[in-house]
């Protein structure tokens, strides 16, 4: 059976989420853990707004919330269109609940008032007494815009960044507030990062400050993400000439140590900022691959090198420099296959069929696709065997096959069921890769074989499910939605979803979603006359130095 978006094995997907929330419900009340305690788990799980958190862990429905509301207040009756609203809210399309009736929705879920509306933002940071420190209500996750945890370390990080640490020169340089940070790859966690700064994005109001403000970290930024590579060019000067060329265990780990952040980055910060650093550990990791004697170690060391490699050609990709993407990527397919690196060379396939397909030569995808996909079944890995059948979907799809892209994207699910329910350890590259990237490239499909109704569909999955921290995966989702905002010509929120796009990746846009901005702005072109067009317009000129259209 085909997998059609919102169909029958999308409902089955459903039930069986309400059968993990129920089974963990159970769990967490047989732990005593109280409503409120069960309701935070549940937002940091399902990645739910608290109000829909507190109505899932009782396993309610919409309509039976309602029921239960009734019950109480049969004289005020309410349907499951008011449980709705005020669970969307402040989203668009939502209504906020009134006092009273939040008061009411506390007593049904015996919480407080403020554990219902912890989603919703703090303005502690405006008081000039408040400090250095911005306060958040308890229970707060880092899920939809406006439901953002503040993580004190990051909070202090920003800060640095912008040179507003208290007490310090507001005339203070980037460079010299960047000083303290020169080991901002290996220690930062860049997910927390990239929520603060969406945080700070949505409390100031206006362009010009947000745009100083961004201009301000982006300098900041190009300084510490530099640092390192003094630091490392400092410890070569220093070591002996003898000692060079060793292979050293110390060194090769903390190269592999250093992957995932370089990672989450690129996805934070940009690839432009990335690649440096980069650059360096790769260099490092050649120096211990040519060091290394036996074959272990230089097993390991060329895996190391070749997934460093991997991830030079995807920054350069990000950048728009697809032939040196192309070169990154064969130079690391080589030394994985030399590294016998089963899984590795799986996923360095997969990449080089992404590549293939972003620049139009989706029959070169396919051909990748189709290798990555039987070097998957030997690694035995479910993500590569997932991951695998998710880019010969976007190949098929840009090709027009559209049954043979809906049998692919059969094979990701139950491959990505296998991988969520796998127990074994997981490789640091698949950091990405869970089910709201699969309803990603569902909405991606649907663009092509559906109307954008499905799409729609998809994309909220996908965006519902996202790992906030990654704005590199959430920008393109986003521009999905546009896209299918736009073919049914609701202007108004093609337009502010393109907006959002554009302040989220004013820090650290890429070639690539510069691209796709570019083409959603040029489809609204009949209508650039329009107020929600006027205002995209005015936005794409406050946060980019050119403009687009």
């Amino acid at each position: 059976m085909s997998l059609i978006v919102g169909g029958g094995m999308a409902e089955g997907r459903s039930e069986s989420l309400r059968r993990q929330q129920a089974h963990l419900a159970a769990e967490l009340r047989s732990a005593d853990k109280t409503w409120v305690e069960a309701a935070e788990v549940f937002q940091m799980r399902f990645r739910l707004n608290p109000r829909v958190a507190f109505r899932s862990v009782r396993g309610w429905s919409q309509t039976q919330a309602a029921e239960e509301w009734n019950r109480r207040w049969p004289d005020e009756p309410k349907t499951f269109k008011s449980f709705s609203y005020w669970e969307i809210w402040p989203g668009k399309g939502g209504y906020s609940p009134s006092h009273d009736n939040l008061v009411r929705l506390a007593e049904i879920y015996e919480c407080s008032v403020a554990d219902l509306l912890a989603d919703l933002p703090s303005f502690r940071h405006l008081d000039s007494a408040a400090g250095a420190t911005l306060a958040v209500p308890r229970g707060t996750t880092s899920t939809l815009a406006g439901e953002i945890m503040v993580p004190s370390e990051a909070e202090t990080l920003l800060r640095d960044l912008l040179g507003r640490r208290p007490g310090a020169e507001a005339t203070v340089s980037p460079q010299a507030v960047a000083t303290g940070l020169y080991r901002l790859p290996e220690e930062v966690d860049f997910g927390e990062l990239a929520q603060v700064i969406v945080m700070w994005m949505q409390r100031i109001p206006h362009y010009p400050a947000r745009r100083d403000m961004l201009g301000k970290l982006a300098a900041a930024l190009v300084a510490a993400t530099a640092a390192p590579l003094t630091d490392l060019a400092e410890q070569a000067t220093a070591t002996p000439a003898q000692d060079l060329g060793r292979f050293d265990p110390a060194t090769l780990a903390h190269c592999e140590a250093m992957m995932p952040n370089l990672r989450k980055q690129g996805d934070v910060l940009g690839a432009s900022a990335t690649l440096p650093s980069a650059l360096a550990y790769r260099r490092i990791a050649e120096q211990q691959a040519r060091a290394a004697a036996n074959g272990t170690q230089r097993d390991r060391a060329m895996a190391t090198y070749a997934e460093l490699t991997q991830l030079t050609g995807w920054l350069c990709f990000n950048m728009g420099d697809y032939g040196s993407a192309q070169r990154f990527y064969d130079d690391a397919r080589a030394a994985a296959h030399e590294a016998r690196a089963v899984e590795l060379v799986t996923y360095i396939l997969c990449t080089m069929s992404h590549l293939a397909t972003w620049q139009g030569k989706p029959r070169v995808g396919i051909d990748h696709a189709v290798a990555a996909a039987a070097w998957a079944d030997q690694s035995g890995s479910p993500y590569a065997r997932a991951y695998a059948a998710d880019v010969a979907v976007r190949a098929l799809t840009a090709d027009g096959q559209a049954d043979r892209s809906r049998d692919a994207l059969d094979r990701e699910y139950a491959a990505l069921q296998a991988a969520l329910t796998d127990q074994g350890p997981r490789q640091s590259w698949w950091y990405f890769y869970d089910e709201s990237f699969f309803w990603s490239t569902s909405a991606q499909n649907a663009l092509r074989f559906h109307g954008a109704d499905q799409v729609l569909v998809a994309a909220d999955k996908a965006l519902r499910l996202s790992d906030q921290g990654n704005l590199h995966e959430r920008s393109f989702r986003l521009l999905f939605r546009a896209e299918a905002f736009g073919r049914q010509q609701n202007l108004g929120l093609a337009c502010q979803t393109i907006t959002e796009v554009v302040e989220l990746t004013s820090v650290n846009s890429t070639r690539r979603i510069e691209q796709r901005v570019q083409e959603l702005r040029r489809s609204l072109d009949p209508w650039k006359r329009t107020r929600a067009v006027r205002e995209l317009d005015q936005a794409i000129r406050a946060y980019r130095s050119t403009p687009v259209g």
